[in-house]
């Protein structure tokens, strides 16, 4: 190991080493392949990476897998063989500075012996040659001994060098973080840092020489990792989770000098809970993922909540890691939550499982009743240790469960039900986990109104069909004459049309031309004016007297009109039939065909709006509510009563304009794009064009032209402002705006009168008629005016 991370020192060098193992691994790979016998071969495909091109991806992964351990080791072992040297260098040079002294000593007992001789000898003027020698060979001790003090300074200083970078490699250990110790064949502690002495809560003094397992981490005995280390002479790694329910991470390895003789082991402990806790977090985030997509994919699958609920429960356990989860639908008359669906283990915990809502009832004060009864989340981090959950503790005993979620199910912002989820680790639910599953709930919260909003417009589309049919039964009773005519035939007569011109039936007159039915003077202006509808350039006729012929060829004179309108999606006229033959009546009675003639002009109007509604049923109604409402508003302005009625034929007709809209656009119930809301727009431009060529008593054309442009400039289609808008469509425009945000729409609910008329009141002056605004504020909220129905 202190070769490899020598040889892998740098990055570059990894680069290499994983270059030169590849080329030699493929380069074997091919001889075996050329070695294996053909026919082997002949239907496998060969395929080599390029070398620099495996060498590029796979040596940063080896790079950190083994360089950065392999250097970590190097350093440590590095420094324990820089203190090993240090140990011998100081004790050799204490050995060698003991003998040193010794030799001082002894160099210090002659030279005092030898000044003596030199003093008692100085009175012998005598003195021989021989005593000269002497003086010298004294004098080369001397410098000798000088000599021998200087070396003993200079292993002071030496020993101090020593002993300044033992202390500095100590101080290093000290730094660490991670506990560390050296330990002996017998276990005993030799050494520690401050960060094991810090963790064992003793000083240095109390726990050194003795066995480390007794003081931390504390075992019946030494690890098997160190054990095996002292046998296979390496490094050896194991996890082992303390009482405390800290997990820790044991590095040991032998150390050795350079005679290979075991000197002792080192051990670093290193603290790896945070890490396991981040590990098993990430773990359960991408659970709750997977979860979160396959939910929406049930959602987009699923057509209604009891194939939506068993799946969503289905993926939260095989998915979203959870041990249990079930979905439970309050019963609003006995206020009990009551199981839907559930999956996983443990479902028969909801076999007669009682959980209430009610907060005076024990079993409602649970997680659970909570979130129904409060509409938020309750997260239970441990569900068998909580006293909120202490009536169910012995039920779900045996389960294994840690943590409970309880997320409340809305439909159209009315809590129905409940989400529960049952994890086997407790505190599972942290933040990040809460966002993800409440972002779940909001999704099948989504899918919930979905069906609703589905299941109503279905209601919608049968109570149309069942109004079509009243509307059939009151046209075909009508005492007048109904008739539609669709390329230039009769597709539709009432049985009063028939008896008028003596059929038996209305399907004799089916497919029969209009013109042959009137005689031959008036077939010029009934042609005409049936091709001037058709082709637009007029939007209605009327007629006092026409001459028809019945089936018999007898003549009687009739009152007839007619309108442009859709039938089937195509253009066709609607008209109605009186019998007027006899002229000679009195004026009253005159007078009142002319009423019933009015009467009928409407019913035309409210056929024409019928047929619209028929059209877009989530609008049924509008056009006449919208009348309504400005008619009030206009007699709360002081109106005269021929502008009032105006308003009303204006209201009534108002949005004639959405027959060229499709009716997939008109009923859609998500948000429009903008091609389909350009096609929205275009709603009023077709309404003029349809009613401008009728000669109304009054501007029924403008308004439905106008109702949509604002007083700043900023409505349609036009663009008008101020005074360049009639006033009947600046009333309409309001009263149009407090229906429909009164009203529910296919991609909305209703929002309510309050904040409709608040609308009104914040656009009053910018996009709405002050005074007209005014006049309906009062109406509403002085006057106690109620929206019609």
């Amino acid at each position: 190991m202190k070769n490899s991370s020598t040889f892998l020192n740098t990055p570059a060098k990894v680069v290499f080493a994983v270059g030169l193992i590849i080329l030699v691994s493929e380069s074997l790979i091919m001889l075996m392949i050329g070695i294996v016998p053909a026919s082997i071969l002949q239907d496998s495909e060969w395929q080599f990476i390029d070398p620099i091109l495996l060498t590029a991806i796979v040596s940063p992964i080896l790079y950190f897998l083994i360089y950065r351990p392999l250097n970590r080791q190097a350093l440590f072992e590095q420094q324990l063989e820089e203190l090993r040297r240090f140990q011998k260098v100081v004790i050799g040079r204490e050995l060698r500075m003991k003998e040193l002294k010794e030799e001082n000593s002894m160099l210090r007992m002659m030279e005092a012996t030898g000044k003596a001789s030199e003093t008692s000898g100085s009175s012998l003027a005598s003195q021989s040659g021989s005593d000269a020698a002497e003086q010298t060979e004294r004098t080369g001790e001397t410098e000798q001994r000088n000599a021998l003090l200087f070396m003993l300074e200079d292993l002071e200083k030496t020993r101090d060098k020593i002993e300044q970078a033992h202390q500095q490699w100590m101080v290093a250990l000290d730094v660490v973080s991670d506990p560390i110790f050296l330990h002996d064949k017998e276990f005993r502690i030799l050494r520690a840092n401050r960060a094991y002495a810090a963790r064992v809560g003793m000083p240095f003094s109390e726990f050194i020489g003795k066995p480390y397992y007794e003081i931390f981490p504390k075992l019946a005995g030494p690890l098997s990792t160190c054990r095996l280390a002292l046998n296979t002479g390496r490094e050896e790694t194991e996890e082992l989770t303390l009482e405390s329910g800290a997990i820790i991470r044991s590095r040991a390895a032998p150390v050795y000098d350079t005679q290979n003789k075991y000197l002792h082991s080192i051990h670093i402990l290193e603290d790896i809970t945070e890490r396991k806790a981040n590990e098993a977090k990430i773990r359960r985030l991408t659970q709750f993922y997977a979860a979160l997509s396959q939910c929406n994919e049930a959602i987009v699958h699923c057509t209604g909540e009891d194939e939506l609920f068993p799946q969503i429960c289905r993926d939260s356990v095989q998915f979203g890691g959870m041990k249990m989860a079930w979905i439970g639908l309050l019963d609003k008359t006995t206020s009990m939550v009551n199981p839907a669906a559930s999956s996983g283990e443990g479902v028969e915990y909801l076999e007669g499982i009682r959980i209430s809502v009610d907060a005076d009832d024990p079993a409602g004060r649970g997680p659970i009743g909570t979130a129904i009864r409060a509409n938020r989340p309750q997260w239970c981090q441990d569900f068998q240790n909580d006293p909120l959950t202490a009536p169910w503790h012995e039920r779900g005993a045996g389960f294994g469960w840690g943590s409970l979620a309880a997320l409340p199910l809305l439909r159209n912002g009315t809590v129905i039900g409940i989400f529960a989820l049952y994890s086997g680790a407790t505190d599972a639910f942290d933040e990040a986990a809460q966002k993800l599953l409440s972002e779940m709930v909001a999704d099948i919260n989504f899918a919930l109104d979905n069906f609703s909003h589905e299941a109503e417009r279905k209601r919608s589309v049968q109570e149309l069909t069942e109004s079509e049919q009243r509307f059939r039964s009151v046209v075909e009773q009508s005492l007048a004459g109904i008739y539609i005519i669709q390329d230039g035939y009769l597709v539709y007569v009432n049985p009063r049309f028939a008896e008028m011109f003596g059929y038996d039936s209305p399907n004799e007159l089916i497919g029969v031309e209009p013109t042959s039915l009137v005689s031959e003077q008036d077939r010029g202006i009934v042609a005409e004016n049936i091709r001037s509808r058709l082709e637009e350039e007029a939007q209605s006729f009327s007629h006092g007297f026409i001459t028809a012929v019945r089936k018999d060829g007898s003549l009687f004179d009739v009152g007839v009109h007619g309108a442009r309108a859709t039938h089937a999606g195509r253009p066709a006229i609607i008209g109605m039939m009186q019998d007027v033959s006899e002229k000679k009546r009195a004026e009253e009675q005159i007078q009142r065909y002319v009423t019933q003639l009015e009467n009928s002009f409407m019913h035309t109007i409210e056929v024409a709006t019928t047929l619209v509604e028929m059209r877009d049923p989530y609008t049924a109604g509008h056009e006449k509510r919208v009348a309504l409402i400005a008619v009030a508003i206009g007699t709360e302005l002081g109106l005269e009563a021929q502008r009032i009625e105006g308003l009303r034929i204006g209201g009534y007709i108002h949005d004639i304009g959405k027959i060229i809209i499709p009716a997939e656009i008109l009923s859609k119930p998500g948000r429009l794009s903008v091609a389909e809301y350009d096609l929205i727009k275009g709603h009023p431009q077709a309404g003029y064009d349809i009613l401008k060529n009728v000669d109304f008593p009054w501007p029924v054309a403008d308004i439905a032209h106008q109702h949509h442009e604002r007083m700043d400039g900023s409505g349609y289609p036009r663009g008008l402002k101020g005074d360049e808008i009639l006033l009947e469509a600046r009333i309409t425009a309001v009263a149009d705006v407090v229906e429909a945000m009164s009203s529910h729409r296919p991609y909305r609910p209703g929002i309510g009168l309050d904040q409709a008329l608040a609308e009104i009141e914040l656009g009053s002056g910018t996009h709405y008629d002050p005074v007209v605004a005014a006049a309906c504020l009062r109406l509403f909220r002085e006057k106690a005016y109620k929206l019609p129905v």
